[in-house]
């Protein structure tokens, strides 16, 4: 299994509708960035298909998946990348618990 970008996915029509969004919403403390590369993550990625699959595997092979989507987000706009870096240590820090919950309830 790896994580990766959906294929049909416009990085300007999706900047133009988080844009939407948060004029429509009360925002969060992240920046646009941020908010940019979550959206890609969660909607434009089949990450949201396996997140819990993957957070029962290896933990080596957990961060792999994860760096590697990110480093596709950075090729799409290299202006993203120290927010991907950011990123990733937060997935990074969530990996013990998830993979601790996926282990507890989730079976193979």
């Amino acid at each position: 299994m790896t994580l990766k970008l959906n294929s049909d996915m416009c990085l300007s029509e999706i900047r133009r509708n988080l844009r939407t969004d948060i004029k429509k919403k009360k925002s969060n403390n992240y920046s646009f960035e941020v908010n940019l590369i979550f959206k890609i993550i969660h909607e434009h990625s089949n990450y949201e298909d396996h997140q819990w699959q993957i957070y029962g595997c290896n933990v080596n092979h957990v961060e792999k998946e994860i760096k590697s989507l990110l480093f596709d987000i950075s090729k799409l706009d290299k202006s993203l990348t120290w927010d991907c870096i950011s990123i990733f240590y937060r997935y990074k820090n969530l990996l013990k618990s998830r993979n601790e919950t996926a282990n507890k309830y989730l079976r193979s």
